[in-house]
């Protein structure tokens, strides 16, 4: 592959396309963290940063944008988060860690004969960060986040959603990339359940061949709230199972001081307005902190203090308090 986009870097630099120039050589950078070449594909997209501009007006292809039918399936884009971005128990932490360095060596392990781990399925809660260690890994890795769109992925035409599942498991071979599928229970359900159709069905089988006879450089991840609603024959497909829980007092201490340092929370107020957040998701959590903002503005202050975060955590609880009543009632 690296040798077909040298051509295209040669050919455009000949021509003088300096829209096509810097697609081939994002492209390469793509395929150099792909192959774990991490520092390599980092130092090819700062130089071409870099570069000085063109006397005409280059416009710039995103190649992380899909295009043609997979326009309406997936969503991408390169992101910015870093493994400092998140906050989540240790051994959840851990993990993420290991597979970012896994990937990153990753020619070094295939010349021992292994690959690193990149079929994860993510479950837990919702709330609990399973998207947003998505983007984590993507943006560690330098590859884009490629999300797959699960309406548009259930076509109404019988057959259509097998067909659009393989074109996704051909793109990752194209297009090195994280690949998530979100919500994954609603792909590949029991196949025995009595209330299944049979066109779910072929859709899940469709799934688990797609995904055990993968060898893209992609890394592939399932995230579900729901993993007892799996059919069993998922589970040895993945390479790693990683489980999201609830943030503990402390967790929620260590986001909120995350979150709110530069505007006066220290880690004493921050430990001391945990409590009241203790039984909240991470995404409560941050919606607190971004309610707590808000009312700063709007009353005209510069900080913030430990009476209107814990404010703001109060008014979470009682929104979850009132939800919760809702979904017993419905």
């Amino acid at each position: 592959m690296r040798a077909d986009i040298l051509r295209q870097l040669i050919r455009a630099h000949a021509e003088g396309d300096e829209p096509a120039f810097r697609k081939a050589a994002l492209q390469l950078a793509a395929a150099e963290s792909a192959a774990g070449h991490t520092k390599i594909a980092d130092d090819l997209r700062r130089e071409l940063a870099e570069l000085p501009p063109a006397s005409r007006r280059a416009s710039v292809v995103d190649i992380a944008h899909p295009r043609g039918e997979l326009a309406d399936v997936l969503e991408g884009g390169y992101r910015e988060e870093r493994l400092r971005d998140i906050v989540l128990d240790d051994a959840t932490h851990g993990q993420l860690a290991g597979i970012v360095r896994e990937n990153r060596a990753r020619a070094m392990l295939e010349r021992h004969g292994v690959e690193p781990r990149r079929k994860l399925l993510f479950f837990g809660p919702p709330g609990c960060g399973k998207t947003l260690a998505a983007s984590v890994l993507a943006g560690e890795m330098g590859l884009p986040l490629m999300t797959a769109r699960l309406a548009s992925l259930f076509s109404r035409f019988l057959g259509a959603t097998a067909n659009h599942l393989r074109s996704v498991f051909a793109e990752m071979v194209r297009r090195p990339g994280v690949y998530l599928f979100d919500e994954f229970d609603s792909i590949v359900q029991a196949r025995a359940d009595s209330n299944d159709v049979g066109e779910l069905r072929r859709v899940a089988t469709a799934f688990l061949q797609l995904l055990e006879t993968d060898a893209s450089p992609s890394l592939v991840i399932a995230a579900t709230n729901h993993p007892e609603l799996l059919d069993r024959a998922v589970f040895r497909r993945f390479d790693l199972f990683v489980s999201f829980s609830p943030p503990s007092s402390a967790e929620i201490a260590k986001l909120l001081h995350l979150r709110l340092q530069r505007l006066g929370i220290g880690l004493d107020d921050a430990q001391a307005v945990a409590t009241v957040g203790v039984g909240l998701s991470y995404a409560d959590v941050a919606r607190a902190c971004d309610d707590a903002i808000r009312s700063m503005v709007l009353e005209g202050r510069q900080a913030l203090d430990a009476d209107s975060v814990r404010r703001a955590f109060e008014a979470a609880r009682s929104r979850g308090e009132t939800q919760q009543g809702f979904q017993s009632r419905s």
